[in-house]
């Protein structure tokens, strides 16, 4: 089975800004800032934050094959977050000043090269700035999600065998109806349902009520695939479903490297 309903000793990896107040308080807690780019960060970040940037932390260098931003090696990823004294033992949230894709995919490659107590801060830097009142208990540890890849010739190979979902906007979705605009039987799901209009995660019973809408639920043997534009968005996607009991692989290479062979099939958005 691609999904466990019930009984999920996974829980979500997500944190509010008043819990991770109370850990930085209690201290063992490593914030660190995930920047979409490697400019400049914004005026003012959470204390003792660790600074990083999505393409230059949590990607190679793309190329048209394996996308814009391919997943990093293990390796390298365990390098960096060595020298930048993040403890494997101790509990790193992650965060942006956006839409909390680019923390998701920081809290996907961490996790998957082996730092097992990554978080993400619910809401971001948003999230952050506008907390008040007192500092919360510190939550429960998460389990360590076993998060898994998938590539571009996996999927090339039968597409039918997996249940995809489009993790972008609608509109990148459809495209103009007239060229090729996403992959074949992928369900078009955009990231921000999962989120409120603040930012934040959903409450529970409404991601579950949205997992029952998009069949995630159902008895279907066949993996389950995130992707997006570049493996980001469909990082949040998979983030958002954690404590649901989903199991989703991420397709990193994504539309930008599937889309790079105009002889690959693919499907338009029905007019």
């Amino acid at each position: 089975m691609s999904i466990v309903h019930s009984g999920s000793d996974t829980a979500t990896p997500f944190i509010s800004a008043e819990t991770l107040a109370a850990g930085l308080a209690e201290g063992g807690v490593s914030p660190v800032y995930v920047a979409l780019d490697a400019g400049p960060p914004p005026p003012a970040l959470i204390p003792g934050s660790i600074e990083t940037a999505l393409p230059t932390h949590y990607a190679e260098p793309g190329d048209p094959a394996r996308g814009r931003l391919p997943l990093p090696a293990r390796e390298v990823v365990r390098r960096w977050s060595s020298a930048a004294a993040l403890d494997r033992g101790g509990c790193i949230v992650v965060y942006d000043a956006g839409t909390g894709s680019a923390a998701a995919r920081a809290w996907w490659v961490l996790t998957w090269a082996g730092l097992p107590g990554v978080r993400i801060l619910d809401g971001g830097l948003n999230a952050w700035i506008a907390r008040g009142g007192e500092a919360a208990a510190p939550g429960p540890q998460a389990t360590a999600p076993r998060l898994t890849a998938i590539d571009t010739e996996a999927i090339a190979g039968n597409p039918q065998a997996y249940r995809l979902f489009d993790a972008r906007a609608v509109s990148a979705y459809t495209g103009d109806g007239g060229q090729p605009s996403h992959l074949p039987g992928a369900v078009s799901s955009p990231a921000g349902i999962w989120q409120d209009a603040n930012g934040r995660l959903l409450p529970l019973d409404q991601r579950q009520a949205l997992a029952r809408k998009l069949g995630l639920f159902d008895d279907d043997e066949r993996p389950v695939v995130a992707y997006c534009g570049s493996g980001v968005a469909a990082s949040y996607w998979i983030a958002a479903v954690q404590d649901l009991g989903v199991k989703v692989s991420l397709y990193a290479g994504s539309w930008s490297a599937w889309s790079s062979d105009p002889a690959r099939l693919a499907a338009t958005a029905p007019a």
